[in-house]
């Protein structure tokens, strides 16, 4: 990308929902660890990752409304100053409280995170205009921003490992509540603001969101097999890695490479989507991420090496990571600009509804079972999965 005044907005736009990103990372390094650490439960763990995913689905049903009604920009940035106070909320109670039970600590991630999902769709809405501006084209934006922002779920569980270790697990959620202030911040600066008109029929947003997504021929293949995926990736990430690497191999450090790695993989395949979309079709590089993503899981079910398990992390994110600018391209080309906020907001709402309900049943089943067999699982879900949309539901240019 040519750096030019044209492109300086768009510029903007990655480098703050690449601190935004970041942020998220570090707690989600962050949570777990600490969970773990005061409670020893799988249950608990997944509860308190649950709390994360909740406010994404809360999003649908408000965000997109507000993101219509009030203007992306506004949204924006007032999103991530109230993330910036809400994070606070964590560390505060642990400075300021002798005892914090593990209800306080799922309601302190939720509000952490309730206002992170709404900020994230309304700069998603913000992209189709700044392309233009810029004169480059969506899928080059998205690969762009895909890759930058890929590379802060790299660096965010090393710099989140980094500060557990030096500074503290209370300081870390100090510095995470700072990168949505920053974020605000060049936000506000770079982005031009504009005067955006309320769009017609507010009523009912996550509603209309949703009822046009699964009209689209476009558009519900990656709901559908979207909602299926977030059930065993969500879970994969946000507590079987984190079981696997402190209890099995006893170590945090491990948590952290393994994150970072598989960003770092996810990084590289965003950053390839622009050269893959011209050669390959779009079923190819989506259903093919998941395929890779699921075969990772199994391999990291009968791992018995700590390098072994780096390894499939980093498989597990190679080509997964160009399917997020592929999804962006297709819901900003086939989106109309009056309701981009609730189909935006309702289409990240339907993937990461399942979520919940695959961190609790993974906790449940690892706390009676083993973590391995819970892997296997929902490695298997995972192909199962992309074999059925691969045939069932194409995606097409």
């Amino acid at each position: 990308m040519k750096f030019n005044i044209r492109s300086m907005p768009v510029i903007g736009l990655i480098i703050a929902e690449s601190l935004s990103l970041m942020g998220n990372q570090i707690a989600a390094v962050a949570i777990p660890i600490l969970v773990l650490r005061f409670t020893n439960s799988p249950i608990v763990t997944g509860i308190a990752s649950a709390a994360n995913i909740v406010p994404i689905i809360l999003a649908a049903i408000v965000g997109g409304r507000a993101i219509d009604r009030f203007g992306a920009w506004n949204i924006s940035v007032a999103a991530d100053v109230l993330s910036f106070f809400s994070v606070l909320a964590l560390p505060f109670a642990f400075i300021y409280l002798d005892q914090v039970s593990p209800f306080l600590i799922f309601l302190l991630v939720f509000l952490g995170a309730l206002f992170d999902p709404t900020g994230i769709s309304a700069r998603q809405t913000l992209v189709p205009n700044l392309a233009k501006l810029s004169g480059k084209p969506l899928p080059k934006i998205n690969s762009w921003r895909g890759g930058l922002e890929n590379a802060a779920d790299f660096l965010g569980p090393v710099i989140g490992v980094g500060l557990i270790g030096v500074a503290g697990i209370v300081h870390t959620f100090l510095i995470n509540a700072v990168t949505f202030l920053l974020c605000a911040v060049i936000f506000a600066i770079a982005v031009p603001r504009k005067q955006e008109i309320a769009s017609m029929g507010n009523e009912g947003a996550a509603p209309r969101g949703v009822t046009f997504i699964f009209k689209h021929p476009q558009l519900r293949p990656l709901a559908i097999v979207g909602m299926v995926a977030n059930f065993a990736i969500l879970p994969f990430l946000g507590l079987l890695l984190p079981v696997l690497t402190t209890q099995k191999f006893h170590s945090t450090t491990l948590l952290g490479v393994c994150l970072s790695v598989f960003g770092l993989a996810a990084t590289v395949g965003a950053a390839f989507f622009s050269r893959l979309s011209h050669r390959y079709s779009r079923s190819v590089i989506y259903y093919g991420g998941l395929l890779m993503t699921g075969s990772s899981m199994i391999l990291c079910a009968v791992s018995s090496h700590k390098y072994e398990v780096i390894f499939c992390a980093g498989l597990a994110g190679l080509l997964l990571g160009a399917g997020n600018p592929l999804q962006q391209t297709i819901l900003q080309e086939e989106t109309p600009k009056a309701i981009a906020g609730q189909v935006f907001t309702s289409l990240t709402a339907i993937h990461f509804i399942a979520g919940p309900f695959g961190l609790l049943f993974a906790g449940i089943f690892t706390e009676f079972s083993n973590v391995k067999r819970v892997l296997l699982c929902f490695g298997c879900l995972l192909l199962t999965s992309a074999i059925f949309g691969w045939f069932r539901l194409p995606l097409k240019r």
